[in-house]
């Protein structure tokens, strides 16, 4: 397994160009797929869903965290499309229940699209009516995995409407455009483009409209609650290993965030398992959040630890990422007053 990471880190490495480079990739990552626990315990409460994903997350954070965020990318929505509730007898759940067993039939690899990063740029992709579904067109400008993802979840809004479309788009079609690499350096790694979408059709059965701003609103913070869950594990899996291939020492204040930041995961799963339809999503994200941010400030101490060796450069650089990753630390600093 671990050979089979550096063997991927070894080739993008090596490669003259990104076309090449992103070939190395592809080839490194279907090799080291089959070796992962992909798709999470497909039924149980939350938390035994997270749990059974959060395995692979740690192990690929742990040894490579670029890689380790853009599995992640993969994982998170995955278990937020399976553990969100639905009505029993609803159309949504049924489609679901097809997406779901495509995806793990044909081991098809999950990206999600838009993010804060992305607000100057609102509703950069439009769906539209058409005869046979919806029509899509315009750009996300992050999205990861782009080289190897099958599918891509988002919203967008529908054209001369009110309403929005909740798609699951395919992304191996000639009306998608990949980007070049978003990011340079080790974080290549992390596969993260822009997606252009020219005329792209989704047909019905991939997509769901809401009209509920309310519904909307939860539904994206439900997911972005599973994100923070993901992300810090695979910070602190990182964290983990670069204090012990350094030799740094935890500070009192470190290992009290440690224990604070594994009680608000306790927390944070039980209400994932106690969440229900029309439940309030508040209490789930400020735990999480804080979870994040926690993660993220202990992320920085390290990077500030390390900023020493020129050795270790590319492990710390690393580190400042999680910072603006969604939710960026300044909103959640201002969300309590701290900023």
């Amino acid at each position: 397994m671990i050979d089979l990471i550096a063997e991927l880190v070894e080739g993008v490495n090596r490669a003259d160009d990104q076309s090449a480079a992103r070939e190395a990739y592809r080839h490194g990552f279907e090799r080291l797929c089959p070796q992962l626990q992909m798709y999470p315990a497909p039924s149980g409460r939350p938390s035994i869903v997270f749990k059974s994903a959060a395995t692979t997350a740690r192990l690929l954070g742990a040894n490579c965290l670029p890689l380790g965020i853009a599995v992640a990318m993969h994982l998170y929505p995955l278990c937020a499309l399976q553990c969100v509730p639905l009505p029993l007898m609803s159309v949504a759940r049924f489609q679901r229940a097809i997406l779901l067993r495509t995806i793990r039939n044909r081991s098809l690899i999950l990206a999600n699209a838009g993010s804060e990063r992305t607000r100057q740029a609102d509703h950069s992709v439009v769906a539209r009516h058409n005869a046979d579904g919806v029509r899509l067109d315009g750009t996300f400008e992050y999205m990861s995995l782009a080289t190897v993802a099958d599918l891509v979840l988002f919203k967008a809004p529908l054209a001369d409407s009110s309403d929005t479309v909740l798609c699951a788009a395919d992304l191996r079609a000639d009306s998608v455009r990949i980007g070049p690499w978003r990011f340079t350096g080790t974080m290549r790694l992390s596969d993260t483009s822009a997606v252009t979408f020219v005329g792209h059709r989704v047909p019905r059965g991939r997509y769901v409209i809401v009209s509920n701003d309310d519904a909307l609103h939860c539904t994206s913070d439900y997911q972005r609650c599973w994100f923070h869950l993901f992300l810090a594990e695979v910070y602190l899996a990182r964290l983990h290993r670069l204090h012990e291939v350094w030799g740094l020492r935890r500070t009192a204040e470190q290992v009290v965030s440690l224990n604070e930041v594994s009680q608000l995961r306790e927390y944070a799963l039980r209400l994932l398992d106690e969440f229900s339809l029309g439940s309030d999503v508040e209490p789930l994200k400020k735990a999480t959040s804080t979870m994040k941010l926690r993660v993220s400030l202990m992320a920085q101490a390290t990077m500030a630890a390390l900023s020493g060796s020129s050795l270790s450069g590319s492990d710390a650089s690393e580190l400042g990422y999680i910072k603006a990753q969604p939710t960026a630390d300044e909103v959640i600093l201002r969300s309590i007053g701290a900023a």
